[in-house]
This record gives C-alpha cells, sequence and structure tokens, in this order.
C-alpha cells in the first residue's frame, strides 16, 4: 500500500472509537501474535555512539530505551519474531551469537529472527573489544572502567535479545493484523548540491530524494483491542546533535512514548526504514524533537484511523547471504579519496595504511537481505545496514501493485550502503563499509562499495520479494 506524495489523508474525528472497532468479519483469526518488551537503558556509565568529539559517559537518561519483540505465528505453524532496538546499529559481530542462542533455545532458525535498530545516536557504544588502541570508536574515549562497562553492557545486551525473543514467544495468543501508511513532512534530504571542486556537503537539500512514507502494523486482540502497533520511518534518528550527551531513543523514541500514552496497553515498536541520506529538520533540543516525535506519532494515529489493509497468511521468512561489491583501489587509485576534506578521507587512509601493511583489501563485504511475506497483503524487506533512499523508491516503483514495506538498518550495521550516483558523486554517504571502527580483529572490514553494488541489492531484493508474493 503506497501513499503518494500529493495524497492529502484528513485527521480522525473520533480516534479512539475507530480504534477500538471490532475486526472486519473477512479478517483471517488464524494469527497469533506475542509482543514482549525490555529495558536496554545501561545502568552503569559508558560513552555513547554516533558522533564523534564525546570524550566521557552519558551524563543524564531522558528517557529509557528498549529492545522490543513481535513474535507472529501462522495458521499453519509458522513463526518469525522482529525486534527492534533503540540503538545506533546491530552489529553481526555482537548479534550473531544471540541469534545462535535463539536458535539453539527456540528453534527458530537465522531467518525466523529479523534485528532492526533505529539508528539514534543517543544510545551506548556497543563492544566486545576493551582494548581502545584498537578501537576507533573510542577515539577520544579513555577510561578503563568505562571500556570495561561496554564490553558487560554488550554481553548483557546479547543475553537481553535472547530473552526478549523468548518472552514475546512465550505471550503469543490469537490475533488480528492489519497495515496501512501515512506520511511524515519532517524528513529532509541531506545531500547539499556540489560545490565548485565536487564537494558534497551535509546541508539540508530540499530537492534530494527521500521517502516520506510511514508505515504502520496494527496487531489487535480478537476483541478489536489494540494489542502492538509497528511504525517506520525512513530519517536519520538525529534530532539531536553531539551537545547533547544523554540517553533517549530520539525522535523514534519519543514516538514510541507519545503512542504509548495515546494507546493504552498497546506496545509500540519502530522499525527504521531507507533515511541513510535524509535527517529530521529541525534538529533542534529535547523539547523540538519530543515535538518530531508528536508529529510521527500523529501520522501514526491517523493511519490506525483510516481504513486498513487485513493481513492473512501464510507467513514466509527468506534470509539470504548477499555479495555487496567493493571498488578495487590500489594506493595510488585511493590517493585522490584520502585528499578530499569530507569523511572519505578517514576511510581512504585507513585503506592505504592496509596495503601499506602488505593486507590486502576485500572485494566484497557479505551482508544479510531478508524478505518477509504476510500472505498476498503485506511485504516486509528488510535491508541491511545504512540504506540511502534511492533504493526504497525504485523499488516501490519496480513494484507499484506490491504491498511493500522497506526498512533498512536491519541484522547488520557496517555502514552506508549508496546508490551508483552517489558511489559516483561521493559525499558522506559514500563511505561504504567502516566494521574496522570496531575493533582491531576487522582491520581489513573496510571498502568503498562500488557502482554495481545498486544492481546487486534490487537484484537481489527484488528476487526475493517476487518468491514471497
Amino acid at each position: 500500500m503506497m501513499i503518494p506524495d500529493s495524497m492529502h489523508i484528513s485527521r480522525p474525528m473520533i480516534l479512539t472509537a475507530l480504534l477500538l472497532l471490532p475486526a472486519a468479519a473477512t479478517w483471517s483469526e488464524s494469527w497469533k501474535a506475542g509482543i514482549a518488551t525490555i529495558s536496554i537503558t545501561p545502568e552503569v556509565p559508558v560513552p555513547l555512539v554516533g558522533y564523534g568529539g564525546r570524550d566521557k559517559p552519558f551524563e543524564a537518561v531522558d528517557i529509557d530505551i528498549y529492545a522490543k519483540a513481535l513474535a507472529l505465528e501462522d495458521a499453519r505453524g509458522n513463526r518469525g519474531v522482529i525486534v527492534t532496538t533503540d540503538l545506533v546499529g546491530v552489529q553481526a559481530i555482537f548479534f550473531d551469537e544471540a541469534c545462535r542462542r535463539i536458535t539453539e533455545e527456540t528453534g527458530l532458525t537465522r531467518g525466523q529472527i529479523l534485528l532492526n535498530a533505529s539508528h539514534n545516536h543517543t544510545g551506548p557504544l556497543l563492544s566486545l573489544n576493551p582494548d581502545p588502541e584498537g578501537n576507533l570508536a573510542y577515539a577520544a574515549f579513555r577510561d578503563k572502567e568505562a571500556e570495561e562497562n561496554v564490553v558487560a553492557y554488550t554481553r548483557q545486551l546479547q543475553d537481553k535479545t535472547v530473552q526478549v525473543v523468548k518472552d514475546a514467544l512465550a505471550a503469543l495468543s490469537p490475533a488480528t493484523l492489519a497495515w496501512g501508511a501515512d506520511r511524515v513532512e519532517f524528513v529532509m534530504n541531506r545531500r547539499a548540491e556540489p560545490e565548485e571542486d565536487g564537494t558534497i556537503r551535509m546541508r539540508p537539500n530540499p530537492n534530494g530524494q527521500t521517502d516520506k512514507r510511514v508505515p504502520v502494523l496494527r496487531v489487535s486482540a480478537p476483541d478489536g483491542a489494540v494489542r502492538a502497533v509497528m511504525m517506520g520511518c525512513a530519517c536519520h534518528n538525529t534530532g539531536l546533535t553531539a551537545d547533547h550527551n544523554i540517553i533517549t531513543g530520539d525522535y523514534a523514541g519519543y514516538a514510541q512514548e507519545y503512542l504509548e500514552e495515546k494507546l493504552p496497553g498497546a506496545s509500540v515498536l519502530f522499525m527504521s526504514g531507507c533515511g541513510a541520506d535524509a535527517n529530521p529538520e529541525p534538529r533542534t533540543d529535547v523539547p523540538g524533537v519530543r515535538k518530531l516525535g508528536r508529529d510521527l506519532g500523529d501520522a501514526v494515529l491517523r493511519a490506525l484511523a483510516a481504513e486498513l489493509r487485513p493481513i492473512d497468511g501464510p507467513l514466509t521468512c527468506t534470509f539470504e547471504m548477499i555479495d555487496l561489491p567493493n571498488m578495487q583501489l590500489d594506493q595510488e587509485g585511493l590517493a585522490p579519496y584520502a585528499a578530499r576534506r569530507t569523511t572519505e578521507s578517514l576511510m581512504a587512509k585507513h585503506m592505504i595504511a592496509v596495503l601499506e601493511q602488505g593486507k590486502t583489501l576485500p572485494t566484497h563485504y557479505r551482508a544479510p537481505l531478508a524478505v518477509w511475506g504476510l500472505g498476498d497483503d503485506l511485504t516486509l524487506v528488510g535491508l541491511p545496514s545504512e540504506v540511502v533512499a534511492d533504493y526504497a523508491l525504485q523499488l516501490y516503483a519496480a513494484r507499484p501493485e506490491s504491498p511493500l514495506w522497506v526498512a533498512a538498518y536491519c541484522n547488520d550495521f557496517f555502514g552506508y550502503i549508496p546508490n551508483a550516483r552517489i558511489v559516483r558523486e561521493g559525499g558522506h554517504e559514500f563511505i561504504g563499509v567502516t566494521t574496522y571502527l570496531w575493533g582491531k580483529d576487522l582491520t581489513t572490514r573496510v571498502g568503498f562499495f562500488s557502482e554495481d553494488v545498486e544492481r546487486v541489492l534490487l537484484d537481489a531484493t527484488l528476487r526475493l520479494v517476487d518468491s514471497v508474493e
């Protein structure tokens, strides 16, 4: 279900009455759903991640951050669990172990577990490597106790991920599902027009590509009461800038809090979309970002009050590892990137250092791709890491009749996935694989994606979309 940019959707007059209407007789009552929530707010001092320059642990908690799980089971017993987190990213090097344990303890396969991060830059640093000399994520941070706290927190996060999935599965009970969409206006492309020397700066660009859709999934009890709502937004979750050294879920966290107040008894989950090249506007202080959260929440309420599309089964979960191709560059080829005045310079200099050590750069990055089919009524695409808006727009255009929900930041967080145009232009979203930031054992896990990355990712995604429809 696609909402054109030109469509105007009116506000509901009697929201509560509409939300509590009984499920339509044609809806399938064969679904079961279970919802669980667990706090992942650090209880000890740890640094935050997402912005450079922070040199001390977080100073306060504005609102708690969470991992939330939505378990689904169709009439045939097929199961899947979506886990959403108020984190900058769900790096595979941390969460593969949690998924292995989930498989052992629940019987779910890796393809039946979909992890998503909200990409807030006001959440804790994750690392299993306490050595700051080998971990550039600690670049400005030198506190031995807090470094050890980061490793302990990351291990606790693995435990909590396992637990929230088990809790959601244990809570499975009859449910009906429906979905729809609305839109928000605060999503702004952040790649300014090229300067005279070709440099692309990170500044608001109202003419740039964005995906302003707000997809919404409603999970209801058989009597029509709303049990859970899952919403999406394709925009960096960065209403707050680096000046705010506090724990919060940013606009996505405030939207969840707002909606849970409006929908008593319902749990609200957030799935981040293809917003790698978008920021919210304005970027502001806590009261301002709370307003962004309300704006997103109001879009969700409008969608819920409109006519939703009922979802029948079956549930089909596909999962595939794909090889995303890197540019093949030697030291000479990397030199122009190292000389740039933008973020590419840091990455290029690191790659040159790798080559100077006699090591080789990878030809590709092996990334997870997930596509879930909920009957013919909803196809949920889970793209990995930070994906620019063009991918979602191309997928919607390629399958205009398909009921697509395109999410990103799923199952692994390794850097940006640019399209071919951005590869040619450069700029921050070109920087590609940055996994090396998270530890010295990952020194060679770095690279600039080639223009072919667009074709490879789109072809693989469309193939999986067609396989579940």
